[in-house]
């Protein structure tokens, strides 16, 4: 039996009229994809750092939430449904186009970290774009990120390493997310 409800009629009208981007939108969009672009690059050195002189772990805790700024970066200057998905899959589109060790996988990574990322937006029905979120946000996009590395790149250990990655790799993207949100929304205030 359908049961015709005005609330859900309001609901998709919202969705649709949130999800129209503005002129200004793609601009910001652009800016953040050309800024998360250049920070993922440089965020290999920092990898890179991190593994010689702390271990993997340590590496994935300093370097990974910078792999994953593209979405709450996006997310929380654009504040519309897709922004976070756009933000990553875009900034890592900028770091495939730039010469890096990751290659073609790095938009890979891009879109499974968006995808993962804007579910935390999803999960709030675009209704928060607050640190938290985002902190959420970053951290959902270590999931796939340490799923990626065993798949495209054998990173592979014991589970109780993988976990430890994993968790690594988490509290970077929430620290790094909830850093990034913060930022952006000090400087708007200005």
């Amino acid at each position: 039996m359908f049961v015709y409800r005005f609330g859900d009629a309001m609901a998709k009208a919202e969705y649709k009229t949130r999800l129209r981007y503005t002129s200004i939108d793609y601009a910001i969009l652009a800016v953040v994809a050309v800024v998360s672009g250049l920070i993922f690059y440089a965020t290999w050195f920092v990898y890179e750092f991190g593994e010689t002189f702390g271990g993997p772990i340590f590496a994935r805790l300093i370097s990974y939430g910078l792999w994953f700024i593209g979405a709450p970066m996006a997310a929380t200057l654009i504040r519309r449904p897709l922004s976070a998905f756009l933000g990553e899959t875009l900034g890592a589109l900028v770091e495939t186009l730039i010469p890096t060790i990751g290659g073609f996988t790095n938009l890979i990574y891009g879109v499974a970290q968006g995808l993962f990322s804007e579910a935390a937006y999803v999960l709030t029905r675009y209704r928060r774009w607050d640190p938290y979120v985002a902190a959420f946000a970053g951290a959902l996009a270590g999931i796939p990120a340490v799923a990626l590395d065993a798949i495209l790149f054998q990173a592979i250990a014991s589970p109780e390493v993988m976990t430890l990655w994993l968790i690594a790799a988490m509290v970077s993207g929430a620290l790094y997310g909830s850093a990034i949100s913060i930022g952006i929304m000090r400087g708007v205030r200005r």
